[in-house]
């Protein structure tokens, strides 16, 4: 018997294979990309926040909270995955950040992530903490009628290729030094 903590494409294959003959795979999974993923202590919850999004992109979520909630766990594990690259550990942004997209997106931002985009700017004021469209008060919460999910899945392919660039890019000036 094969036993994995961790779901992500690299934990699985580092499982042996054995999980990935039960068909426990991403969407859109492509056994050729393994060997270029990120290294380091964000690169588990960066290709989480992949995996999320995948199912965003796909328009997956029709009803604009699931969409919302959605997105905010890619934005979340997206800057998440910057801030533990930096050495921020879970507890430190659990407690500090929580849910707030939009606090962890400056904190982000003022330590080097440098993601100024107007459409994730908009955004996370949405997403803020994003857990309240999981939450049974829907009729307390603004109207969301109007909300375009290409609009949505475009702000967080942004925000994902920014993550990307300044992880790899933390990598190459480390091994630079």
């Amino acid at each position: 018997m094969i036993v994995t903590t961790s779901l992500s494409r690299r934990g699985l294959a580092r499982a042996s294979g054995g999980l990935l003959l039960t068909g426990i795979l991403p969407i859109c999974d492509n056994v050729s990309d393994w060997g270029r993923k990120l290294h380091g202590r964000g690169a588990d919850r960066f290709e989480r926040a992949e995996e999320f999004n995948r199912g965003v992109a796909a328009g997956l979520y029709r009803d604009p909270r699931d969409l919302l909630y959605q997105a905010g766990i890619v934005a979340q594990l997206g800057i998440g995955a910057y801030l533990l690259e930096l050495g921020a550990s879970d507890d430190w942004c659990r407690q500090r950040i929580g849910q707030f997209v939009d606090k962890a997106l400056a904190i982000a931002n003022q330590a080097g992530l440098n993601h100024l985009e107007p459409g994730m700017a908009e955004l996370v004021q949405l997403l803020s903490p994003y857990g309240q469209w999981r939450g049974p008060f829907a009729t307390d919460l603004p109207a969301i009628e109007a909300i375009d999910p290409l609009r949505v899945s475009a702000a967080l392919q942004d925000l994902l290729a920014t993550v990307r660039c300044r992880l790899d890019g933390q990598r190459i000036g480390a091994r630079a030094r």
